[in-house]
């Protein structure tokens, strides 16, 4: 049981104690004299002060913080300010389960939407593959924010977003990728070859790091102009002078890099369309 259930357990348990000997006293014509309800009162609120200092088995209580959502207005030098912030062109709360693509394959990853969230699995840690689950609606010049969650992640086991995913072979793209201890990349996946860092590994103190972690990650791609976000912070921009991936779906991933079995969930999906810039 929850501490805070608990607590509310034991306080309606001694609030029923003093109903109860108030009404075998009255029914046996006696009334509880104000010392003795004091004492009661006092048995009660000591019962209730113990169950918060007492350990739990669940280890020890955090205060949970939620990944800071963009502003609806930003200010008037952020790229994002020509965009209406407020209503984006397509929002996703995972209310869906057939608009992500869902497997289970043993040796590589699984997803599956529940609960109005995105789960994913990576089952065994390493660097060469990214798998992911793509989403039924594309994009090509767009801003693309969504909640990522770690699970119980160490170093550099990541959570990441694609924009511009080919649809027919459902890879290649640009990613941005958040690892468990505090770092960001950026990445080129290329159709049928290697994955390209064109930001390799940066800390930032934009990022909540560690398990149980939720960070906003927010990826800005205009021809081959990038922005990446983090918690509604611009942390690095790029230009890709090859413009390889001009127009694709969306992908979303957890990848381990050390963790078998790496849980993460993703929220609250959302882009908006940018307009052609003079």
């Amino acid at each position: 049981m929850k501490p805070r259930v608990l607590r509310i357990a034991v306080w309606t348990a001694a609030v029923l104690s003093i109903l109860s000997c108030a009404v075998v006293d009255r029914v046996l014509g006696r009334g509880l004299t104000a010392p003795q309800a004091q004492a009661i009162a006092t048995e009660a609120r000591a019962a209730v002060e113990a169950t918060e200092l007492a350990p739990t088995e669940e280890g020890p209580r955090r205060l949970e913080l939620a990944a800071t959502p963009t502003p609806l207005r930003v200010a008037e030098d952020d790229a994002r300010a020509i965009l209406d912030l407020a209503h984006p062109d397509h929002a996703d709360f995972f209310d869906n389960p057939v608009a992500w693509f869902d497997y289970d394959t043993a040796g590589r990853a699984a997803y599956w939407v529940a609960d109005g969230k995105l789960f994913g699995i990576d089952y065994e840690p390493e660097e060469i593959y990214t798998w992911w689950s793509y989403t039924d609606t594309a994009s090509g010049n767009v801003y693309a924010e969504v909640s990522a969650t770690n699970g119980e992640c160490i170093g550099r086991d990541s959570l990441g977003m694609a924009i511009r995913v080919d649809r027919d072979t459902a890879a290649g793209g640009y990613s941005l990728e958040v690892s468990c201890d505090g770092a960001y990349r950026f990445r080129l996946h290329q159709i049928g070859g290697d994955q390209v860092d064109f930001i390799d590994w940066t800390d930032s103190d934009a990022i909540r790091s560690g398990p149980g972690a939720t960070n906003r990650l927010g990826l800005w791609g205009y021809q081959g102009r990038f922005r990446l976000y983090l918690n509604g912070e611009e942390v690095a921009e790029y230009w890709d002078t090859s413009y390889r991936h001009t127009y694709g779906t969306f992908a979303l991933y957890t990848r381990a890099s050390q963790t078998y079995d790496l849980t993460g969930t993703f929220d609250d999906f959302a882009y908006w369309n940018i307009e052609f810039i003079p």
